[in-house]
């Protein structure tokens, strides 16, 4: 036989040691006893009331001590107040066409408080959403990014970022690309929203672009301004420039209300009581006349061409009534650019062209008046008794004034000089007018060897009289008073 290393145990009374006693057929004995036979079962034994009594802890935290904040919280969650946008007034001109439009367009918007809390998924939603919208992640400049918005948002609620209010992700969206995210909804994008709006369209852009001006975005550093107007930063658009800043709050209408359920994941369960309607802004009517502008505009710019120059300024104006019927100011822009969302590059080189196109120059720039200013100074003089209709001064084309230091040295004499360089003789007022002879005008106003003219203080009085230096009050927000 082999060799073994063990063999059986012999029990005292001859049986078998090895053999296991028999467990009880049924009861609590016989589960008392798997419990004890079983290592696993003991441990899972244990652990089992432990657990169940952490959970009944922690259900009583819920239900008992946290009772009242939770449901608080539950309560905001699902009934919430939503503003219902107004639609926004219209601009006409004279004869009633129609300036600018309303047009449908996708918003794309985010609930900070509902993307994911792991940070690394809430980093690929982002990323992916900025790819799709064509928005930028990070910051870039002065430019937020998603990143740091939803950053802020999360952080701590301020009158531009809260976690629980929408925060516009991208505006004028493709509609390819919100059906996309709509379709894909809570489970690709989590927090993320599609939003019917509203934006501007201009249908005659640049022609009138300095008029109308253009929408933008509420201002960070006006947030609190404007709501307590009842806008809401992260949604609302207000006038930047011309009729639509000048005339925000009779073109913006009132917002509706209504009180709306939604789920855990943001979606409209229902509508709470009666809704309030929202009151259409009012519309604005111009004194412009479109096919003057149009003619105004392209005789300015082959002026401007003839000259080799870039800026200049046209202004119409019906002289019973000061109703303006023109007004054009080049170099311009498209306004449809800020309507549709203006890149950042080309807004740049909008900031950065020494012309400045974003500016209405008819109203806004400071420059000399050149020739105009001769009417001012006839109308003084001739009140003020220097000259009659039928003073006659003459003007050789040049004439020189003795240095003030050096008055006897004729070499030291500054030259003025008439833009006729040979002279328009001798003329009287009206003349002098009728052919902008500006050493007439030198001599009317400054005096001139033994001509007396009407000195400095003088031309700054009338000068005020007709009302220079000091805004016209024309109904556009931007116009400069102008230096005397």
């Amino acid at each position: 036989m082999g060799a073994k290393l063990t063999g059986k145990r012999i029990g005292k009374n001859g049986g078998n040691a090895d053999k296991p006693r028999p467990l009880p057929a049924r009861g609590l004995e016989r589960r008392v006893a798997l419990l004890l036979t079983s290592p696993r079962l003991l441990i899972l034994g244990l652990m089992l009331p432990l657990i169940l009594a952490l959970f009944a802890l922690r259900l009583y935290r819920l239900q008992v001590v946290e009772n009242e904040r939770w449901l608080a919280l539950a309560h905001e969650q699902r009934a919430e107040l939503v503003s219902i946008p107004a639609p926004r007034g219209l601009i006409y001109s004279r004869d009633g066409k129609p300036l600018v439009r309303n047009v449908p367009s996708f918003r794309i918007v985010l609930i900070p408080a509902l993307l994911p809390d792991n940070d690394l998924a809430r980093e690929t939603e982002l990323r992916r959403l900025a790819v799709l919208v064509k928005a930028p992640y990070s910051q870039q400049g002065e430019r937020l990014g998603l990143k740091e918005r939803v950053d802020r948002a999360l952080a701590a609620g301020t009158p531009t970022y809260a976690p629980y209010e929408p925060l516009t992700v991208a505006e004028n969206v493709d509609r390819e690309v919100a059906l996309m995210i709509a379709q894909a909804g809570d489970l690709a994008f989590p927090g993320v929203r599609v939003e019917v709006a509203s934006r501007r369209q201009y249908p005659y852009g640049s022609l009138v672009s300095q008029l109308i001006g253009y929408l933008g975005a509420i201002p960070a550093e006006r947030a609190k301004e404007y709501i307590a107007l009842g806008y809401d930063p992260a949604t609302d658009r207000v006038g930047y420039a011309g009729v639509e800043m000048t005339f925000e709050k009779w073109l913006r209408g009132t917002p509706g209300q209504r009180y709306q359920e939604t789920d855990v994941l943001g979606r409209v369960v229902r509508t709470l009581g009666d809704e309030i309607p929202p009151v259409p802004g009012h519309n604005v009517y111009l004194t412009l006349d479109l096919e003057l502008q149009q003619v105004a505009q392209q005789a300015l710019q082959r002026g401007l061409d003839r000259a080799n120059s870039r800026r200049g300024v046209v202004i119409a104006m019906d002289p019973r009534t000061g109703e303006i019927l023109a007004m054009v100011s080049l170099p311009t822009y498209d306004n449809n650019s800020f309507a549709e969302g203006i890149p950042l590059e080309e807004y740049q080189r909008l900031l950065e062209d020494p012309h400045r196109p974003l500016m209405n120059h008819a109203i806004a720039d400071q420059l000399p008046p050149g020739s105009i200013f001769k009417i001012v100074v006839a109308a003084a003089a001739l009140q003020e008794g220097v000259v009659t209709p039928r003073t006659r001064l003459n003007c050789p084309g040049t004439i020189l004034l003795p240095n003030k230091y050096y008055p006897n040295d004729p070499e030291r004499a500054q030259p003025f000089y008439c833009w006729k360089r040979t002279g328009h003789g001798w003329l009287d007022v009206v003349h002098a007018l009728a052919f902008s002879c500006d050493i007439f005008f030198y001599q009317v106003g400054g005096g001139y060897e033994r001509f007396q003219g009407l000195g400095l203080d003088r031309i700054v009085h009338y000068a005020h009289l007709f009302g220079l230096g000091e805004p016209t009050g024309i109904e556009l927000e931007q116009e400069a008073p102008g230096l005397v």
